[in-house]
Formats: structure tokens, C-alpha cells, sequence
């Protein structure tokens, strides 16, 4: 019996591992970065070049040194962290090629290369909207804060003279209505005359 020739479904779909990784690298809407533990960076994809604003052989070029800020106390902590696990996650400040900074989310991996030297995959995200965004959400949190801070309520049993209406104090101290609601809440009053009043107070301006 002749054997088919015809490829099974999974053999139609089957894609060369190298091919596969290829797509990811080029196509990835994330920085995606072949680098080594010591800093220097073997390749970017077009992802990367675009976060970092720079060409693949100017990221190349610039390695680590140049395309993140040193000063941030969080590298140093990284690294040591990546030496120690193998991986490493986190946020960190970049540099563009004018000089100025912008936050980054990163995950880092080491692994064996081809000849078994150390590589690292470096996948980098431009987090700045999102700090934008947090930065904001925190403006409007504190504004809130500053806001109920301020608001005095009365709440609970006011004892209330049937009379005049004075209000009692829990020191045994009666104060007028207006004053004591005006000094502990946010009230005000303002005055005027209800219609009932009005035709009590002043009659003859009632229309018959």
C-alpha cells in the first residue's frame, strides 16, 4: 500500500522553531532586546528601536550604560537580583537621545547562549501614560482627602431647648441655633421669611 504524501493538519501548521522566534522578535509590540549580563546589547528588534528612539546600531553602540540612567539606585539592585535568580522585573528611568528620561517596565532573563556563554533576554514596555495616569489618579485621591478633611458633620441626639432652640454643648453650654451648626459644619445661613411667617408677621402685605 502506497504511503500518502499528503502532510497531516499539524505538519500544515508547523512552523521552524527559528521562524517562529523570528516573527515574535520582529512583530512584538514590546522592546524586545538580546543582551549580555555585562551590559553590552547584540541585538533589538524594531519594537526597541522605536520605545528608545534610536536605530538598532546606535542601541547596539550605546549598550546598557547609555540607554539607561546609571543614577537610578534601582539598578544596581537589579542586576544583583538577575545574578543571583536568573531573572529580574521591575521599573527603571531610560534615556532618549536628547538626554531626557522616561519610566520603562522591564523583565529580564538569563540563559545559555549557542556556545553556552551567558545571554540575557531583555523585554522593555514605555510606561509613561500609565505613570501619567497614576500621578493623576493620586492628585485627585489627595484633593478628595483635602476636601473630607475639611467637611465637619453633627451626627447623634442634639439636645434642643423647646423654646428658643438653643442647642446644648457637651460641656452643659447652650448656643444659638445658627452659631453652633455654622462652627461645626461647613454651613452658613443666610435669612429670610417663610411663607407662613409672612402672613403671620406681616398681614397686611398677604394678598387676600
Amino acid at each position: 500500500m502506497a504511503q500518502s504524501n499528503t502532510p497531516t493538519p499539524s505538519e500544515q501548521n508547523y512552523v521552524p522553531e527559528e521562524s517562529l522566534y523570528g516573527m515574535l522578535f520582529h512583530n512584538s509590540l514590546d522592546g524586545i532586546m538580546l543582551t549580555a549580563p555585562d551590559g553590552r546589547i547584540l541585538d533589538a528588534n524594531p519594537a526597541a528601536c522605536k520605545i528608545l528612539g534610536r536605530t538598532r546600531e546606535q542601541i547596539l553602540d550605546e549598550g546598557r550604560a547609555g540607554l539607561i540612567d546609571n543614577t537610578d539606585p534601582r539598578l544596581e539592585t537589579y542586576v544583583a537580583e538577575r545574578k543571583r535568580t536568573g531573572r529580574a522585573h521591575g521599573e527603571l528611568i531610560a534615556r532618549r537621545t536628547d538626554g531626557s528620561l522616561f519610566p520603562i517596565e522591564f523583565s529580564s532573563v538569563v540563559f545559555p547562549g549557542p556556545e553556552g556563554d551567558a545571554r540575557t533576554c531583555l523585554i522593555i514596555r514605555d510606561i509613561s501614560a500609565r505613570k501619567i495616569a497614576e500621578e493623576e489618579r493620586e492628585r485627585l485621591i489627595q484633593q478628595l482627602k483635602d476636601a473630607l478633611g475639611q467637611v465637619k458633620t453633627l451626627s447623634g441626639l442634639l439636645p434642643i431647648c423647646a423654646s428658643c432652640h438653643k442647642i446644648r454643648d457637651g460641656q452643659d453650654n447652650w448656643h444659638v441655633l445658627e452659631n453652633y451648626i455654622r462652627k461645626n459644619t461647613g454651613a452658613d445661613f443666610t435669612h429670610g421669611i417663610c411663607p407662613d411667617c409672612r402672613r403671620k408677621l406681616y398681614p397686611e402685605t398677604t394678598s387676600q
